[in-house]
């Protein structure tokens, strides 16, 4: 309990007057002497003792009166468990707003975010002369538009009203963290947290550590909501290459997923693909999608160009418009150049372990090979230390014994700056080597070569792979049956590849891709570098097996040439928010590059200049906040134009508000304010600021007493 106008309890020495008065008309006794006196006298001394009790009580009423009008005016407050102990006074206080995309949903006029942003300035109006705030701004970072508490409250004003939407998610325990060390290098006064959010559910993942937090009896925090429910809500969650590569003037697959968020079931979901920006290159309808379910849809383009494109995918606009397309970038080919090195590169064509996987690789006549976009060349071990691995897009490793330090140092720089390894092994290979240069020292397998199974010598015993149960993307289009089967390949012999453990910052983790009808893995990769090894435990040709004789054997050769290209490709598509870096060409070390998003212009796009990072010619850019595509425009001679694209986590497009239980588990630990536009927002604060007044009903009891005395008053004079 306090007192917003505490001088005036003074007010309740009033009482004084009306004892004072009653103690002055006790004392005025005026001697009369008449005839009759002795018949008053008698009743006097009758009736004495209940005149006294009605006299004290109406003096008690008089006096109430006046205590009960005094406390009225000095206004009493009670005040709850959120209100501040210090009352009404300057405040320090951290506005937190939430500027994740979900805040961009709109009811078809203002954003949450633009809701946010005016109940954020309330929040500046309703604080008192003399207070300082700090601004964050927060999604899953946390960025500080005034990072300490400033006394200039039109600054933070216009920093609120200066404030954008990000592509990103929401994490609301690292806002709450930080709000709590800046006032923590403030204390001293009253303190508040001021959050203002959309109560997505999804952003108060530690639920359970954020009420934690909250129960800090020195921190007082105001969860303002804005926006109300949305029951629709499609999101493009997913777009990706389903081909093997892209290539200039040949169909491109990419599947598109849709998922629905919304409270019912979305029917007829109309799904679009275009290239660059341009029209629609095709089209489709999704029949329907269940609540929480999801569904993909294959679309087909062209590419007429090599270089770098953008391909979005694209659905009807609804009340959130960024999940409403997703764009990635790719780079379409007409020239993979593939380098096979094989102890066998003298040989008769049809004794070279790369005989197969040339022809694979190559699919053409002889007189087409010239003009078709991929193309191989045949070298020994021994040629390695003089070519330029740079030159290729990946190098091919069969039936070889060993390689020199030198050729082994090329290999794994190439490997760092982004280029692709796939080993086979055969009659020459020596496990050893491989185990202890490419294994050991370098950490570049994904498995070591144990023992051989089986006998190349006896077609009778042989093992095969698996039939089902496809997961890695080399070899997921055989799940459906019509596209063909792995499991009718016989393998004679083969290494046992023994599964390495764990990742480093170099080497990532060991994924196996294929596997044996037993289990036993078949085929394997392992990230390097900005690199991809893909290690297999049989031949490139039919020395160990007939899988070179099967169709399948072409998609599976080209599958794993593209996963190499994919990785390579990995870094033109990045999460909201990560980082961009582009493996340069060393000769654009020190030349400038200007990064400009969709529809901006090269005068107001983001300058960079191209570096060198742990020995790679590096572009870096980390202002990818906003999802969609992006040009880089690099001034080299002549100038190279790349693109890349941002992708938003879908996660965020779940719009399900925290639930009944979550708000009442909070309530007791913050004000919770379910704002919405046209309110006063200032006006709820200023309440529980101040707790609860109750000059209202002290007032009332004024009346109730005065009209009581009155009653009593006439009552007791008429007795009299």
């Amino acid at each position: 309990m306090s007192f917003l106008n505490p001088l005036l309890l003074f007010g309740t020495a009033a009482i004084a007057a009306p004892i004072i008065i009653h103690l002055l008309m006790n004392r005025r006794i005026k001697p009369v002497v008449w005839a009759a006196m002795r018949f008053l006298q008698a009743s006097v001394q009758k009736h004495r003792k209940r005149m006294n009790i009605e006299d004290i009580l109406l003096l008690l009423l008089r006096c109430l009166i006046l205590i009960l009008l005094a406390l009225a005016l000095a206004r009493p407050v009670f005040r709850g468990a959120g209100a501040a102990v210090a009352g009404k006074g300057a405040e320090t206080a951290v506005i937190a707003i939430d500027n994740s995309y979900s805040m961009g949903q709109s009811d078809g006029g203002a954003t949450r975010f633009d809701q946010a942003r005016e109940a954020a300035e309330q929040v500046i109006d309703s604080l008192e002369p003399g207070s300082s705030v700090a601004l964050f701004l927060f999604s899953d970072v946390v960025r500080a538009a005034i990072p300490e508490p400033t006394y200039d409250l039109n600054l933070a004003r216009k920093m609120v009203r200066d404030a954008t939407l990000s592509d990103r998610g929401t994490d609301i325990d690292s806002v709450l963290k930080q709000a709590v060390e800046t006032l923590g290098r403030h204390s001293g006064g009253s303190e508040g947290i001021y959050l203002v959010t959309d109560g997505q559910a999804v952003g108060w993942r530690q639920f359970d550590d954020i009420t934690k937090m909250l129960r800090n009896p020195a921190l007082r925090t105001r969860i303002i909501l804005v926006g109300g429910p949305e029951a629709h809500n499609l999101c493009v969650s997913d777009l990706q290459l389903a081909s093997s590569m892209a290539s200039v003037g040949e169909a491109a697959q990419f599947d598109v997923e849709v998922t629905n968020f919304g409270l019912g079931e979305a029917k007829d979901v109309a799904v679009r693909l275009s290239v660059d920006g341009e029209s629609p290159s095709d089209e489709g309808v999704i029949d329907s999608i269940p609540v929480g379910g999801s569904k993909r849809l294959a679309l087909f383009t062209k590419f007429t160009a090599a270089g770098y494109h953008t391909v979005t995918g694209r659905i009807n606009a609804d009340h959130l418009p960024t999940d409403d397309q997703r764009t990635i970038a790719v780079r379409a080919m007409d020239d993979v150049r593939v380098l096979l090195v094989t102890a066998d590169s003298n040989a008769e064509p049809s004794e070279n372990a790369t005989f197969y996987l040339r022809n694979a690789l190559v699919p053409v006549p002889p007189a087409e090979r010239a003009n078709y976009f991929i193309k191989t060349k045949t070298i020994g071990p021994a040629e390695l230390d003089s070519t330029k691995l740079g030159d290729y897009e990946a190098i091919v490793l069969a039936n070889v014994a060993d390689i020199s330090p030198a050729a082994l140092d090329a290999i794994a720089a190439y490997l760092t700056r982004g280029g692709g390894l796939i080993l086979f092994p055969g009659a020459k290979t020596d496990p050893a080597f491989y185990n202890d240069s490419f294994g050991k020292k370098l950490g570049m397998l994904p498995a070591t070569l144990g023992a051989l199974r089986g006998t190349p010598d006896l077609r009778d015993t042989f093992f095969t792979l698996q039939a089902r149960d496809y997961t890695h993307p080399i070899v997921s289009i055989w799940n459906d049956p019509a596209s063909g089967t792995l499991a009718t390949a016989h393998f004679y012999c083969a290494y046992e590849l023994k599964p390495e453990t764990g990742h480093t910052a170099q080497a990532g983790e060991p994924r196996v891709v294929l596997k044996y009808a037993d289990g036993a893995p078949a085929v394997m990769e392992r990230a390097w570098g900005r690199g991809r090894v893909i290690l297999f435990s049989s031949t490139a040709d039919a020395a160990w097996n007939d899988l070179p004789l099967h169709p399948a054997y072409l998609p599976l050769m080209e599958r794993t040439l593209g996963s190499i290209l994919d990785r390579q490709d990995a870094q033109l598509n990045v999460r909201v928010g990560s980082p961009f870096e582009f493996v340069c060409d060393p000769d654009w070390v020190n030349d400038d590059a200007i990064i400009t998003q969709e529809g901006e212009s090269q005068e107001t796009g983001e300058l960079r200049r191209i570096g060198v990072a742990d020995g790679v010619p590096l572009l870096q850019f980390d202002d990818t906040d906003k999802a969609g595509p992006y040009a880089v425009t690099i001034k080299a001679d002549p100038p190279v134009l790349v693109k890349f694209a941002a992708q938003f986590d879908p996660a965020e497009s779940d719009l399900t508000e925290l639930s009944p239980a979550q708000i009442d588990a909070l309530t007791p630990l913050a004000q919770v304010i379910d704002w919405t536009p046209g309110t006063r927002l200032d006006e709820q604060i200023a309440k529980e600021r101040g707790g609860s007044e109750l000059w209202a009903p002290l007032t009332m009891l004024v009346l109730i007493a005065a009209c009581a005395e009155v009653t009593l008053a006439g009552i007791f004079s008429a007795a009299k």
